[in-house]
């Protein structure tokens, strides 16, 4: 009995690591065989619902699909933009088979083994995994990374997990002038060469634009105000929930969003996590005022989506916003001070537009022609291919 049950075992584990190898070859032929003839190679985390997913799908979207690979190195929490990326590009989950050390070390063997030359570029973004091979690529192939925004006030961000990698980067997009200036203090400050300064290059993202501003209702009985992103720790939405309840008597304040966490007095507000981009624009088109309440952020594809639909955006003082949400003319900065007093201001800024409807169609029209001058999509695509390939 006892012998019989070893053989059976022995026979199991013999049948675990065939099918692990069998499976091991057929993922591995599956990414030889995606990257072959590819010039583009993206490395992104995610392709679920958010901001950096909508662009990073505008890069690869930049370029003919027979020229694109997308390996994404993390799960996402739906499925949002996946169907998109699919259409422009080759896409390999790398995210399912990196707990095995074995396929860790034959996809980067794949990896460390492509064409040596110029004409082939790893593009990566959000994730560590595309630092870590940077110094296993062939010379000759063009490594660029794109960086949103510094993680600070949290620690530990891809600005400072790329430092030690930065000579072997041949180029670095930011989306804004913050950024850059936050590269420029962090490389005085860990001692690092000027001429690593040189590579970095601002491109400023777009969003599709409308042919004509949507008609609004500035007469309402009440405004209509909307919370459009993620309810993470770094979007403070709670001040937004304080905010809805002390002007729910001249404001309709409505959340959308997935929740990452789970807030207190939100189910009065929240409505629901939007995936179909049709349905984002018809919010947009009836909402007078968007929030943003962050301790941090890059520049939120949001805000620029809000504004080309005559959106007013009032918005905490954090990342490059103030570039682009200018006081008192395409909307509201408020200083990002104690939260009681963020809460206080943003209530007296929503008082005075209610109340004001001249200043609010006005900052409406402001907010529309600046997204339309700015946000040009074609424009972008553009210098972003020119940048890759030059």
């Amino acid at each position: 009995m006892v012998i019989q049950q070893l053989k059976f075992l022995i026979l199991l584990k013999m049948k675990t690591k065939l099918i692990s190898i069998i499976f091991l070859i057929k993922y591995s032929t599956d990414l030889f065989i995606k990257l072959f003839n590819k010039k583009n190679i993206f490395i992104f985390p995610f392709f679920h619902t958010g901001g950096a997913e909508k662009v990073h799908l505008d890069i690869v979207k930049s370029f003919p699909k027979k020229d694109n690979l997308v390996i994404f190195t993390n799960k996402s929490y739906n499925m949002h933009f996946l169907e998109e990326f699919e259409k422009h590009a080759k896409v390999f989950h790398y995210h399912n088979y990196k707990h095995s050390y074995y396929y860790r070390i034959i996809i980067l063997k794949i990896l460390s083994n492509i064409k040596n030359t110029s004409k082939i570029t790893i593009f990566g973004c959000n994730n560590t995994y595309f630092y870590d091979i940077l110094d296993h690529l062939p010379l000759k192939v063009k490594k660029i990374d794109l960086l949103h925004a510094f993680s600070l006030p949290d620690p530990g961000g891809a600005e400072v997990y790329s430092l030690k990698k930065i000579p072997f980067l041949d180029k670095r997009i930011v989306i804004n002038q913050k950024t850059k200036n936050d590269f420029i203090n962090l490389y005085k400050e860990k001692g690092i060469s000027d001429e690593y300064l040189e590579r970095i290059k601002i491109i400023n993202i777009a969003v599709d634009t409308p042919e004509a501003k949507p008609i609004k209702n500035f007469n309402k009985e009440k405004l209509e105000i909307i919370f459009c992103g993620r309810i993470a720790k770094e979007k403070r939405v709670h001040l937004v929930v304080e905010i809805a309840k002390k002007v729910s008597e001249i404001a309709n304040v409505k959340i959308y969003g997935h929740k990452e966490m789970n807030i207190e007095g939100i189910d009065e507000f929240y409505q629901k996590n939007i995936i179909n981009p049709n349905e984002l624009k018809q919010i947009y088109e009836i909402s007078d005022v968007l929030l943003i309440t962050s301790y941090r952020e890059g520049f939120p594809v949001v805000i620029k989506e809000a504004m080309a639909n005559g959106v007013v955006c009032i918005s905490t003082d954090v990342g490059s916003i103030s570039e682009h949400v200018l006081n008192n003319k395409t909307g509201f900065i408020v200083e990002n001070d104690s939260e009681e007093e963020i809460v206080n201001k943003f209530v007296k800024l929503i008082t005075q537009l209610f109340s004001d409807k001249a200043l609010l169609k006005q900052l409406s029209d402001n907010a529309y022609h600046h997204a339309i001058e700015n946000y040009n999509m074609n424009k972008f695509q553009q210098e972003i291919r020119r940048f890759i390939h030059n």
